[in-house]
Formats: C-alpha cells, sequence, structure tokens
C-alpha cells in the first residue's frame, strides 16, 4: 500500500462500506495523518446467510490506525449509519459527534452492548461548526425518515468536501425544519471540491412526497375503521409515529405500544422533546382489554416481516396480548427493503386470510421515502456546484443513475468516480482519482460471535436449510460390526420412506464389512463411506445434503 500521508496537499477518502449494497454505512477522511469516521452502520443478511444476525464493516484499516482516529461523526440514526458504533468503539477511542436524538438512541444500543469505558459525546446542532484535528466540519440540516438527520461540509487541505448523510428536499416536513439549501448553496458559491451525495432514489423520478402528505390517507383509514387498527412503522421514525398518534387522538382512539425497540424509541424521543404526547393517549395492554376495538390502536415493529416483530407475532397467533382477527385494519407504513419481500408476503398474506384490512402498498399512500428522488438530487448538484462528484449510498445501479445526473448537468464525466468499498480516494486542488485499494472482509454478527465467520460455515447452512442432512454412526471392534448402523436424515427424506433408508443401510452395512476384511481403521472407514454416501445419496435421492460420518471404535 502507498504512503498515505505523503502529500500534505491532499486528502484520502476510503469508503469502508455504504457502496454497491444498501447499509454498513462508514467512510473515513484522512489528511495530516489524522482520520475522521462519518457513521458506522449494519447491513442486514442476504437469503444465503441463514443464522447470520447482521454484518458491520471490517475495522481492520481502521485498527491498524486507531491512534490516527480523531473524531467519529454521525449523519443520523438509522441502524444503517450507527447499527456497528458499539463494535467500533471497542477498537476505537474517539469522541463521537451527533445531534441530540441520534445521541440518544446510540446510548440505548450501548446499553445493550456495554462497553468497558464512558465514550464521549460531543452533542451538535445544525449550523454548528466543530474542528476535529485538522479537519472543520459544518453540521447543515437534512430531511429524513428521522429526527435530527444532518449533511456535513467538512474543510480539507484540499477544499471543502460535502457530504449530504441520507437526505431529501421536504418542502412542508412534519415539524417545520427543511433542509438548509442556504447553506449548501454558500458552500458552493464559495466552492465545493468533492460532493458525495445520497443514491437511494436516484432511479425515481420527480420529487419525493412530503411527509406531512400521508396524514390525510392515515385519517381516512381510521375514519372507515370499524375495528383495531395495528400499524406498523420503523421504530425511529418518529415523525411518522407523531401522525399516528395525532390521528389517533383526532379519532378519540387510545394507543399500545408493543415491542422493546418502540416503546424504547418513542421514551426516547418524548424524553428529548421531539415527541407531543398528549396526557393519556397510551394505555397499557391491560387497559386495552377493557376497550372495545374501535378504540384501540396497536403501534409496533414489523415493516420488514420481522419474524419476532409484533405484527409478524399478532398475524401467526404467537403474540402474548393481541391476536389478529377478521375486522382489523393494518396498515404497514414503509417501503420494503430488497431482499425482505418474501417475509412481508408471508405475513400480508396471513393477515389477509383472517380477514384484516391490509394497507401496504405504496400506491396506498401510507408511506413516504426518506432519500431524495432525481430531482432532488439535480438540486443538490446544482447549488453546489462540486467540482468532483462521487455518489455514495446506494447499490451500484443506483451509484451509476446519480453519476448519469451528474453527468448531464455538465460534471465532467472524468471528474465522476463510482468508487467500490475499499478504494483509497485522493483529492487534492487538481485531482480526485483512485490511487489504491485496502481488502475488506464481510464481518457477521452471528449470536454471540463477531467475525469473519468462514465461508465454508456459511455454505453449510445454506445447504442444511436446502438440501438436509445425513447422519450415520457405526460401532466396531475387534474387525467386526457391533451392530447396525444407525441412520438419522433430516430435512430431505421422509420418515415414511423406509425403501431409500433401507438401501442407505444395506450400502453402509456392506461396504462396512469389506474395508473391515481388508483390516482398515476406523477412520479410514470413516473417510471412505463420507465420500461413497455422496453418490449413493444422490443417486437415490437427487439431493446433496450435508453427510456426518461417525465410526466409533470400541
Amino acid at each position: 500500500m502507498k504512503n498515505l500521508n505523503k502529500d500534505n496537499n491532499s486528502v484520502k477518502i476510503i469508503p469502508i462500506g455504504g457502496l454497491g449494497a444498501i447499509g454498513k454505512n462508514m467512510t473515513l477522511f484522512m489528511q495530516n495523518d489524522e482520520i475522521i469516521i462519518v457513521d458506522c452502520g449494519i447491513m442486514f443478511p442476504r437469503d444465503e446467510m441463514p443464522g447470520i444476525d447482521y454484518i458491520i464493516p471490517d475495522f481492520t484499516f481502521v485498527r491498524q490506525h486507531r491512534d490516527k482516529v480523531k473524531g467519529i461523526i454521525l449523519t443520523h440514526g438509522h441502524e444503517d449509519h450507527i447499527g456497528a458504533i458499539s463494535f467500533l468503539l471497542q477498537e476505537v477511542k474517539a469522541p463521537l459527534y451527533a445531534t441530540r436524538l441520534t445521541i440518544g438512541l446510540i446510548q440505548s444500543r450501548l446499553e445493550e452492548r456495554p462497553l468497558k469505558y464512558d465514550p464521549k459525546f460531543i452533542e451538535v446542532e445544525p449550523r454548528q461548526t466543530e474542528t476535529i484535528g485538522s479537519f472543520s466540519i459544518e453540521f447543515i440540516r437534512v430531511n429524513h425518515s428521522i429526527i435530527g438527520g444532518v449533511g456535513l461540509a467538512i474543510q480539507t487541505v484540499a477544499g471543502t468536501i460535502i457530504h449530504t448523510g441520507d437526505f431529501k428536499i421536504d418542502f412542508s416536513p412534519v415539524d417545520g425544519e427543511v433542509t438548509d439549501l442556504y447553506r449548501f448553496a454558500h458552500y458552493g458559491e464559495k466552492g465545493v471540491m468533492l460532493l458525495l451525495s445520497d443514491s437511494t432514489n436516484s432511479e425515481k423520478l420527480g420529487f419525493t412526497r412530503s411527509e406531512s402528505s400521508i396524514m390525510d390517507k392515515l385519517s381516512d383509514i381510521f375514519s372507515d375503521s370499524k375495528g383495531r387498527i395495528i400499524v406498523a412503522s420503523f421504530a425511529s421514525n418518529i415523525q411518522r409515529i407523531q401522525q399516528v398518534l395525532d390521528t389517533a387522538q383526532k379519532y378519540n382512539r387510545k394507543v399500545v405500544i408493543s415491542g422493546l425497540t418502540m416503546q424504547k424509541n418513542i421514551e426516547i424521543a418524548s424524553t428529548l422533546g421531539f415527541l407531543d404526547i398528549r396526557d393519556d393517549l397510551i394505555i397499557s395492554f391491560e387497559e386495552a382489554s377493557r376497550l372495545t376495538n374501535k378504540k384501540i390502536v396497536i403501534i409496533g415493529t414489523g415493516t420488514q416481516g420481522e419474524p419476532m416483530s409484533a405484527l409478524a407475532r399478532m398475524a401467526f397467533g404467537t403474540h402474548r396480548n393481541f391476536i389478529a382477527e377478521r375486522g382489523d385494519t393494518v396498515i404497514i407504513t414503509a417501503s420494503v427493503i430488497p431482499g425482505n419481500e418474501r417475509m412481508v408476503t408471508n405475513i400480508v398474506n396471513a393477515l389477509m386470510e383472517l380477514g384484516v384490512n391490509v394497507y401496504y402498498d405504496k400506491d396506498e399512500d401510507i408511506h413516504v421515502s426518506g432519500h431524495g428522488s432525481s430531482k432532488e438530487l439535480k438540486l443538490m448538484l446544482t447549488i453546489t456546484k462540486p467540482k468532483f462528484f462521487m455518489p455514495v449510498h446506494g447499490e451500484y445501479k443506483h451509484l451509476k443513475k446519480h453519476a448519469d445526473i451528474a453527468e448531464s448537468l455538465n460534471i465532467k464525466p472524468a471528474h465522476i468516480i463510482i468508487a467500490k468499498n475499499g478504494d483509497i480516494l485522493e483529492l487534492n486542488k487538481k485531482h480526485f482519482k483512485k490511487i489504491d485499494k485496502i481488502k475488506l472482509s464481510e464481518m457477521y454478527v452471528d449470536g454471540t460471535e463477531i467475525g469473519d465467520v468462514a465461508s465454508d460455515v456459511i455454505r453449510e447452512r445454506h445447504m442444511m436449510s436446502t438440501e438436509g442432512i445425513f447422519f450415520v454412526t457405526a460401532v466396531i471392534s475387534q474387525g467386526m460390526p457391533m451392530a447396525e448402523p444407525e441412520l438419522v436424515a433430516r430435512g430431505f427424506i421422509s420418515h415414511e420412506n423406509t425403501k431409500i433408508m433401507s438401501a442407505l443401510k444395506k450400502d453402509i452395512e456392506e461396504k462396512t464389512k469389506k474395508m473391515l476384511r481388508e483390516r482398515a481403521a476406523a477412520e479410514a472407514i470413516q473417510d471412505f463411506l463420507q465420500r461413497s454416501l455422496k453418490n449413493t445419496i444422490y443417486r437415490l435421492t437427487r439431493r446433496n445434503p450435508i453427510i456426518v460420518v461417525r465410526v466409533i471404535e470400541v
């Protein structure tokens, strides 16, 4: 790897996550032998990763340069931006800079995974400037689907870098706080060297609708509903929760909060003054049991079909307090994250089979995105007028479309880089280019284990879930079988299929006796059966299960 500090007139940008896939956002900025980190989030596992809870950034490079880290900046409180902070803080002791709600959410997460020390939090507000090492950073208010989102104007030795964070341009937000276009335009007039901008909705035309636009639809649904209303929302979408609470108040319904995360976030937001909850609006499960259904609203998680979420448990009859029933109305007020479609569909189908009225599609006007669409991205590019551009936060198709938008606004193609995680990019007064790359691994949180779970472990889990598993136990003594081999099949042979099991048992007995006559050791017999059974099982079943053979000599 090249010497990253040899040029005192350049800044290095190193994306650790957030490019090529949604989630795991983390970017390093490095100059004068100092590093600042922007965001540190998780990514949800793909379907082919059974047993994995979530994926976190690879901290190897940060660990190697931990003494250079001067600060950690969090643009907002979504899990894909703060979810891995507890793991990062085990590697790096640096102050955290964030707005009030973001700090509250991080502190709540740290209670679940405590550190051995108390990290330093520095609360910031929009239009506040902080000096962090040799960097000077202004925090700029942006609209998003969570309160407290900020973009960044980073003053570096190479000039101004704008990092938008996740953003949209909402001219009528629920809290009245609009994206600070003035500050972005201010830097555009002064001169922006590099823009890093949210690409999530780059393929969507026009402007993203205002968060306040869903209020009328919520009101219509509440007005028409004669039974209970169950609202599934992201626990972090405080403005959406506020609208549900206000609508419940309007129609004289009481609200029950279901789910620990939802309860925690509402408590945090309320304590910090971000939620206005009227007296006696929120009630307990016990109090709700004494009310008629038409007086109850339940708010919980489950927008992504999570099996243990409040909505899933109500749909499948495993919730301790509420079971969905005919006459209920369910509102899933979020878009589906790619990869979660099947789980959401399963819940919607289960609810509909029970006779529940379900509102779940984006065309129902019950959800708006927190990310800007193409015209908002054009506006950001137009007012910041960057010399160089790097689309961030999205799959490759989102980054490519955003790059095309920039090119259509006369940013030179040579000045646009679609980077990959691990790229080391150099910015100075003259150029912006890739100069090197660091190797990154996918780091999994797997129960209590954290790290680079070997690919063969993931492959075996996937095989077990799709092909099944086959156990063989054989006991030998003094060159003779002690008993019939014991066979156990799970996930690929029906217990009633005695024909195949008998054929396999006969095959194993014959091969074991043959090798014993040849005076083979138990280990050699075990290895031979392991290899030969693969072909035999495939010939009989057309399946490739995991095969576990144990030959025990007594």
